[in-house]
């Protein structure tokens, strides 16, 4: 596929945009996870996104760490089967009643909940942490697009200088685009890197299955 020039001059204000980011076993989980203690290096990793205390003199939310990924796997699994449940039953609902009565078992509220309770987190942390893999997930989507689109690109037809500029440009944004991992702490991104398939699907199988609701 050609991409043309001025696509390619208007990419730093695309990857300013799309960068930012931000935009997946269903058993009972450890209680004791969100307590799961994390070294020096991934407080300090995560520390500068975490939010200061609240006005109501709660702690910030938990940071993200390796042991989170456990309890969010078991949390979104969960979510995903009460979403899958609510498209049975909407696509079998015979009028609006029905319909209502389905749709009210599905609301971020019961959606919190039920990944809450099968995360074993706390009800304040599980969203919290749940968006943030969310977050990081989006934002490796958006570099491995645009490294896909800009990695070999088509001068075919292009004067030189031209294509000379088209591909010192999309050089540039190759090198500009953000690597997600790379100011996580060291165990983190590994445990991310390692896991990236598993929780990329249960994330994307999240979304679909909210679409499908959203249609019904």
């Amino acid at each position: 596929m050609r991409i043309l020039l001025p696509a390619l001059l208007a990419l730093p204000l695309l990857l300013a945009l799309g960068g930012c980011g931000g935009a997946d076993d269903a058993a009972g989980g450890d209680a004791n996870v969100a307590n799961a203690p994390m070294d020096e290096g991934t407080e300090a990793a995560a520390g500068a996104d975490t939010p200061a205390a609240e006005d109501n003199g709660l702690p910030p939310p938990l940071a993200l760490a390796p042991a989170h990924l456990d309890a969010l796997v078991r949390g979104i699994t969960a979510e995903n089967a009460q979403l899958e449940r609510a498209v049975r039953e909407l696509e079998a609902a015979d009028g609006d009643t029905e319909t209502l009565a389905a749709l009210m078992g599905i609301g971020i509220e019961s959606l919190d909940d039920h990944g809450t309770a099968a995360s074993g987190l706390d009800a304040r942390d599980y969203p919290f942490l749940r968006n943030a893999l969310y977050e990081h997930l989006d934002q490796l989507d958006t570099r491995n697009a645009l490294q896909a689109h800009y990695r070999d690109i088509d001068t075919t037809g292009l004067d030189e200088a031209t294509a000379a500029e088209a591909r010192r440009v999309a050089a540039e944004v190759l090198a500009a685009t953000p690597d997600p991992y790379a100011d996580l702490d060291p165990a983190l991104a590994d445990a991310l890197r390692q896991r990236e398939g598993e929780l990329t699907a249960l994330r994307d199988a999240n979304a679909r299955l909210l679409m499908k609701v959203a249609e019904s």
